[in-house]
């Protein structure tokens, strides 16, 4: 009897002692004691009596100290995903999550718009809504005064009233895309978790289906990376060259002076003497490049998630030509189309601004470019050059994205149609009706659905900003 109660506090021992790192030490403790359950039935009780209390009071001992461990030992209880957002990788598929996603953290965390789920300790969820409150503050700042210099100010011509519409609209159209992102935070977490649950079934399933994903997954980096680009490089030249390179004459009073790259109402404060126009410029430098961050985080956010879905879509298109085979089930489409249900109603509001706001700004940028060429301004030229690339690049980023996401949901329709399906077990073959019906249902990416974005909507969109550029030279001339 003794030594099965001593293999019975063994076992209960390695049961407390299993997450301290004690597990050999107990195994062996258990070993022995299972060993000599037979030995002992032919000992004098007194011997194992004394044994039993000497190993008891062991235990004891080992089991106490074991309990102020752990009742001292800091517990974590952060999930492994989150680990796999904020710290170095420990497994490949944390590396591919990484790799797709590292863009957009890069992006949206200086501005406060990375989810705060995905976010480890409490000082990041503080931090976050620091520099969100922060980066409110810094648009507020362009949006107010611009604002109220195109409305109230009086003073100036058509060609002046032009020139400060296209600040103005860009600044909106910003602040309604910071509004969106930080009001769809949950979302934009939730999306990041389906891609983390897409990468940890990829590494389980096989390197195809890992290939496939990081194929797109470096499509849709690239796409951001050009994205950022264009827009730093054209929001550097136009916040910060411009003003302190070039020189404008006023025409009230004759006097040159320097002017910021927004317009400010002087009813609020005039910054054309020091230190005021120092101090402007640097806020207007900040805010600029919290705007820039706006725009290039939407598009790109926009392109991985969207990529990321088309890999979804590839992987199934090869699952449905290994059906015949016996080599899969068919299962998986309709969560995949749940799933993409979700980025479109996500995105659809982003696209929806950036498409009419793209369409203001190269008209605008059109007007701008052609008068600074007229006035053979090298660096304004340069400037509105780079500036119009990059809103050109940023419609096309997305209704090039649209395009891919439509030919990848007609290639599932189209793999499911063409398999040998008389070839499949009747339980097989009635599951492909569902199949075609989803498959047939394709969901497309759309600008408030309303617009659905294609490279034919990219036509329309360069079709009317033309259109637009020509009637205000028709009306400034």
């Amino acid at each position: 009897m003794c030594s099965y109660s001593r293999l019975h506090h063994a076992r209960m021992h390695i049961l407390r002692t299993e997450s301290t790192g004690g597990w050999e030490e107990s195994s062996t403790a258990l070993a022995s004691c299972s060993n000599e359950v037979y030995r002992d039935k032919k000992r004098p009780m007194k011997l194992a009596h004394a044994r039993y209390q000497k190993f008891q009071q062991s235990m004891y001992h080992r089991s106490l100290s074991v309990q102020l461990y752990v009742h001292f030992r800091p517990v974590s209880i952060i999930s492994r995903d989150m680990v796999a957002l904020a710290n170095p990788p420990t497994c490949s598929w944390d590396e591919d999550l990484l790799y797709s996603v590292q863009i957009n953290r890069w992006l949206l965390k200086p501005i406060g718009v990375w989810p705060i789920s995905l976010c480890i300790t409490t000082r990041e969820k503080i931090n976050s809504i620091m520099l969100a409150l922060i980066s409110s503050f810094l648009i507020s700042f362009l949006l107010v005064p611009c604002a109220l210099c195109t409305i109230l100010d009086k003073t100036g011509n058509l060609d002046t009233k032009i020139k400060m519409i296209g600040p103005l609209s860009f600044c909106m159209m910003a602040a309604i895309k910071y509004y969106i992102l930080v009001s769809r935070g949950v979302k934009i977490g939730k999306c990041i978790e389906d891609i983390r649950a897409d990468w940890y079934r990829a590494h389980l399933r096989g390197e195809e289906d890992r290939r496939i994903m990081r194929e797109n997954a470096r499509i849709g980096r690239s796409l951001a990376t050009f994205c950022a680009g264009f827009m730093y490089s054209g929001g550097f030249f136009y916040t910060t060259v411009m003003p302190l390179c070039t020189k404008r004459t006023e025409i009230i009073d004759n006097e040159t002076v320097r002017s910021q790259a927004f317009p400010i109402y002087r009813g609020l404060f005039d910054p054309r003497t020091s230190p005021s126009f120092e101090i402007v410029q640097l806020m207007q430098c900040l805010s600029g490049f919290v705007i820039y961050s706006v725009t290039v985080g939407a598009c790109s956010l926009a392109a991985v998630f969207v990529m990321h879905a088309c890999g979804q879509f590839g992987i199934l298109v090869t699952r449905l030509q290994r059906l015949v085979d016996g080599l899969e089930k068919e299962k998986d489409l309709d969560s995949r189309k749940e799933q993409l249900g979700d980025m479109e109603e996500l995105l659809n509001e982003i696209c929806f601004v950036e498409l009419v706001g793209c369409t203001m700004n190269i008209c605008f940028l059109g007007y701008y470019l052609l008068t600074e060429w007229e006035q053979s301004e090298t660096i304004g030229t340069l400037t509105y050059c780079t500036l119009l690339i990059s809103f050109t690049f940023n419609i096309f980023i997305l209704c090039y994205i649209g395009e891919i996401l439509s030919e990848q949901c007609k290639n599932i329709s189209l793999s499911a149609y063409m398999i040998n399906w008389y070839c499949l077990p009747r339980r097989k073959a009635l599951g492909l009706i569902l199949i075609f019906a989803v498959a047939n249902n394709s969901t497309k990416l759309t600008a408030g659905k309303l617009v659905e974005l294609s490279l034919g909507s990219f036509c329309s969109v360069l079709k009317s900003s033309l259109a637009y550029l020509s009637l205000l030279r028709t009306l400034t001339t």
